[in-house]
């Protein structure tokens, strides 16, 4: 269900749903004060202006919140379906997102490389997912953190190890949530579940043999790194738009329409914005895969 295939489709729905939101509330500016209003200069248009910039600016991260987990409900219920129907399932299943490794890294543009259920067992961890489970003795893990840097999606390092092999993390997000804030304070409320989970210090009984958590971290790039060619596609984005807002906003300020200017550079620039958003998401992915060993 958490295919490239989903991925590509949410990731591509998700973009054009808040270019929407970003230029429908200039454009509404534009077409009142032209068409809808007696001056295109007075009162009247200045306040018309005004909040279809408010609106502008601020539409856009208000549909990101919610856009960043596009298809988070559809891809639980499958989920939970598909376990159902196995006969794993449990009131005590957090659904979250897993990532090998323990610092942020991209997953043809998600932080998840994968999506599933965690149970808190008595003295282990157990995760059914939708590409791959494991469980985790308590007694393997050393640590239970929360990675929670400024401007970064919060997510829970879990450090564990096998006797005589070095030590190994992966990392957790909670999906309780189909919003980007409501994710990262259910994040936040898991970790400290797992804390008293892990206080508690309950040695495991029967714990089915899933495997240990996977290590591998082919298929990703770490989140601040940029990829190659994004400096320059930034700086030529950046230049065009910059002389496309200042060409429209010329043509309407030699009239006198200095509203229409003011519009026609905002929705330029928040297009643009936008726009180099989703590209730099799309080369990070490109290049991750492009990493990728060919084993055909």
């Amino acid at each position: 269900m958490f295919t490239t295939q989903f991925k590509r489709r949410a990731w591509m729905t998700a973009g054009l749903l808040l270019l929407v939101a970003g230029t429908v509330p200039f454009a509404a500016g534009l077409v009142t004060i032209t068409y809808l209003l007696s001056s295109t200069t007075g009162t009247s248009a200045g306040l018309v202006t005004a909040l279809a910039l408010a609106v502008g600016l601020l539409l856009p991260w208000v549909s990101y919140q919610r856009l960043a987990l596009f298809g988070n409900g559809y891809l639980r219920r499958s989920l939970a379906q598909k376990w159902e129907q196995a006969g794993h399932s449990s009131p005590a299943t957090t659904f979250v997102g897993f990532s090998p490794g323990s610092d942020l890294r991209l997953w043809e543009g998600e932080t998840d490389q994968d999506v599933g259920f965690l149970e808190l067992a008595a003295g282990a961890l157990i995760y059914r997912g939708d590409s791959f489970s494991w469980s985790l003795r308590r007694e393997n893990i050393s640590s239970i953190d929360l990675r929670a840097e400024p401007g970064s999606p919060q997510r829970i390092v879990i450090n564990w190890h096998i006797p005589g092999q070095p030590g190994r993390a992966f990392t957790l997000s909670s999906r309780e949530a189909n919003t980007l804030s409501g994710a990262q304070q259910a994040t936040r409320a898991l970790h400290g579940t797992l804390g008293q989970w892990y206080d508690a210090a309950s040695s495991a009984g029967a714990i089915p043999t899933l495997g240990s958590p996977p290590t591998n971290l082919a298929g990703s790039t770490p989140v601040e790194k940029l990829p190659a060619g994004a400096c320059l596609s930034i700086l030529s984005v950046a230049l065009i738009t910059v002389l496309m807002a200042w060409y429209m906003a010329q043509q309407f300020i030699g009239r006198g329409f200095y509203y229409h200017a003011v519009l026609w550079a905002g929705l330029i620039v928040v297009a643009a914005m936008i726009f180099i958003s989703y590209f730099l998401s799309y080369l990070q992915a490109a290049e991750a895969r492009a990493s990728q060993p060919n084993t055909t």
